[in-house]
């Protein structure tokens, strides 16, 4: 009869033991909260800024930023973000990931384009002489 008791209490600790493990324990979304590229249109060849929104705890773990998944750079949280600059190289779809400690991430997808280019000479000068000295300077 010792014997059963002893078992018993035994699978009991051992359950309380296993339940207050999985309380304790951090959700795998918790540590990257958000994720953001600056810009609503996004053309090849110009610079973005990627912004990870991280849990206050999280600010000790690097953030590993990719693109399609290849890596575009590693940066700690400076408070409750981490940033990047990150300039595209291809037109298409890209998917931006901010992973931290490989349990917590987050993905956004954006569509990056070639820039539209101006023709030359298409512009209006307009009934301002100085319109067409100011379009020229503002091109270089």
């Amino acid at each position: 009869m010792k014997i059963s008791r002893r078992t018993g209490l035994g699978a009991t600790l051992l359950g309380a033991l296993a339940t207050a493990a999985l309380v304790a324990a951090p959700e795998a979304s918790a540590l990257v909260t958000d994720l953001s590229v600056s810009g609503t249109t996004l053309y090849v060849g110009q610079a973005y800024t990627i912004t990870a929104s991280v849990t206050v705890t999280s600010a000790l773990f690097q953030v590993d930023f990719t693109d399609n998944g290849t890596e575009i750079g590693k940066v700690y949280p400076s408070g409750s973000t981490a940033t990047i600059q990150w300039t595209p190289s291809t037109t298409g779809s890209h998917e931006i990931k901010a992973t931290q400690e490989l349990i917590s991430s987050k993905t956004t997808t954006v569509t990056v384009t070639n820039q539209p280019t101006t023709p030359a000479g298409t512009g209006s000068s307009g009934s301002n002489p100085l319109s067409g000295l100011l379009s020229s300077l503002s091109a270089k």
